[in-house]
């Protein structure tokens, strides 16, 4: 199966991540991926939602994290299922190649793993309970026993009850047999005797459960009378007497074999990182994988831990990896598509890289379709177009290049719609100040940085009412020491952007050092002007890495 390529955009989505997301995968689907996947990391934004229902385009799946987990590896069990005999289930076993299999009653409930060894250990009845090979008692039924001998059946007489056995053999004279077998419940007695009736008619007088007769001449029909009368089952089998007994042994239903503790189980939803040392460094190469209800799912073998992983990455509107949905930076990233500064990590392996200054993700995948010539659908057209005019603030945000103006131009044509008239139906939904508790509204659009001793984040919202700001300002505040405290970030700056009148505001705590050297007039505690402000990256986040790198100077 080809590995599972999932599309996604940094943490905290906004509409240009979500629908270049989108777009691009159906790009690299028409181009030939298999097994791909746009994502979007947490919750779908309202206004990324209204986009994705006006042009009827599904959305990216919402996932939290991309952690490869058990069921990722897993594979469809081979189960051996209760009520089998050992002799089927170790022919199983043999075929399968592996070193152990799971058994399983009819309802999927895992009984436990059966292997050589621990089929061995029960056959040989090394705890001496009398029930292993060289021992008389044998756990089965009558059809089982059949099943194995492949006997004939003259009496049959409740053959599906499963009970245990007491077997004995008739190989001496008469008196030696009446002194040969004990004295108690006939019922749990099977004797295996030859062809001499007068040892068949004393054992059918005792009312013993089964008469098993060996070699090849029939079984003569007073003899089946007689336990038919007596309430005692015959069957009667080609094998010798040495023969009958090994087999018997493998007449036992698998469940009742005995089944060696479970070390480690595992389920579906286990992280690999979280388990993969007790994988690795315990003894059996097969695991079961188990819910919690009981039920067997599957199982795991130890190489596939050493195998490549089941997952890649591909990020847009962004490339730093801290950005990135968690558990991405588990999988490999095979290609990039972005507009910011360059902070990943070197790759392993070489990677498709497209960026470039613009004012938007969905710039570059529109360039992508229009290169390649592939076609765009008006519906995938209009979502481009609601990510370019979202990002670039309708063309006014200082970031916008000449390519996204083009862009613009072009999924206008093809989408049927006006950017300015998308533009105003998404500042009509929900204003985030207005309606969202303060954790929402500071972690909807955030990003994280490190620069090197700093770690700090910056949120941006975008508000056509400045005034909520103000009259939040204390709670947001609230919100954003908690997260310096719990996080141990240097400082957290909010910033929210007017973009009708084209001005901004920020909201920062953190760091006395880098609050006093900010360039921007202070209008109340923590809250600061920023005329002309609209973009986080081109015009807030170079001017406080100037101000960090500064510090580290000194």
């Amino acid at each position: 199966m080809k590995p599972q390529i999932f599309v996604s955009g940094h943490r905290n989505p906004d509409v240009d991540s979500l629908a270049s997301a989108a777009a691009l995968a159906e790009l690299r689907r028409r181009q030939g991926a298999e097994n791909i996947q746009p994502l979007c990391p947490g919750i779908l934004p309202d206004r990324a939602k209204h986009l994705f229902e006006k042009f009827q385009i599904t959305p990216p799946v919402c996932r939290n994290d991309v952690y490869p987990r058990v069921r990722d590896i897993m594979e469809n069990a081979e189960i051996i299922p209760a009520g089998k005999t050992l002799f089927e289930a170790v022919r199983q076993l043999r075929s399968s190649g592996l070193p152990r299999l799971p058994v399983a009653d009819a309802g999927g409930k895992f009984l436990g793993m059966l292997s050589p060894l621990n089929l061995l250990s029960s056959l040989l009845d090394l705890d001496g309970d009398g029930s292993g090979l060289a021992g008389r008692r044998i756990y089965s039924s009558i059809r089982l026993m059949r099943q194995l001998l492949e006997a004939d059946e003259p009496v049959s007489i409740d053959p599906d009850a499963e009970q245990e056995f007491e077997v004995y053999v008739a190989a001496m004279s008469l008196e030696s047999f009446e002194e040969h077998l004990p004295r108690g419940n006939n019922r749990e007695l099977a004797v295996i005797a030859g062809d001499r009736p007068e040892i068949h008619l004393r054992a059918l007088h005792r009312k013993i459960r089964l008469l098993i007769v060996t070699g090849r001449r029939n079984v003569d029909s007073f003899i089946c009378k007689e336990a038919a009368e007596q309430g005692v089952a015959i069957l009667h089998t080609r094998f010798d007497s040495a023969t009958a007994i090994r087999r018997l042994k493998f007449s036992v239903p698998v469940e009742h074999c005995q089944f060696p503790e479970i070390t480690l189980n595992l389920a579906p939803d286990d992280r690999l990182r979280d388990v993969r040392n007790r994988v690795v460094n315990q003894p059996e190469d097969v695991i079961p994988v188990v819910e919690e209800d009981g039920s067997l799912r599957g199982v795991v073998l130890k190489q596939s831990f050493s195998a490549p992983l089941p997952a890649r990455m591909i990020l847009v509107d962004h490339n730093e990896i801290d950005q990135s949905i968690p558990g991405a930076e588990e999988l490999p990233v095979i290609e990039v598509v972005d507009h910011h500064r360059i902070g990943m990590m070197p790759t392993a392996t070489p990677i498709k890289f497209t960026g470039d200054t613009v004012g938007s993700t969905c710039t570059l995948v529109a360039s992508m379709f229009r290169s390649s010539g592939e076609s765009l659908t008006p519906g995938l057209a209009g979502l481009l177009l609601g990510g370019i005019i979202s990002d670039t603030l309708l063309l006014k945000s200082p970031t916008t290049a000449a390519l996204d103006c083009r862009m613009c131009e072009w999924l206008e044509k093809l989408s049927g719609v006006k950017g300015s008239d998308l533009m105003a139906e998404l500042m009509r939904i929900d204003s985030p100040l207005a309606v969202k508790p303060a954790r929402d509204v500071v972690n909807g659009d955030r990003k994280d940085y490190t620069d090197g001793s700093f770690h700090f984040a910056l949120a941006q919202v975008e508000e056509t009412n400045l005034e909520l700001l103000h009259q939040r300002r204390e709670e947001l505040a609230g919100e954003i020491r908690e997260i310096l405290g719990s996080e141990k970030l240097d400082f957290f700056g909010l910033l929210v952007t007017d973009a009708v009148r084209e001005n901004s505001e920020l909201l920062m705590l953190g760091a006395p050092e880098i609050i006093r050297s900010l360039p921007y007039e202070q209008i109340g505690p923590d809250l600061f002007a920023l005329p002309g402000v609209l973009s986080r990256k081109k015009q807030l986040l170079p001017q406080i890495l100037a101000i960090t790198a500064a510090l580290q100077k000194n």
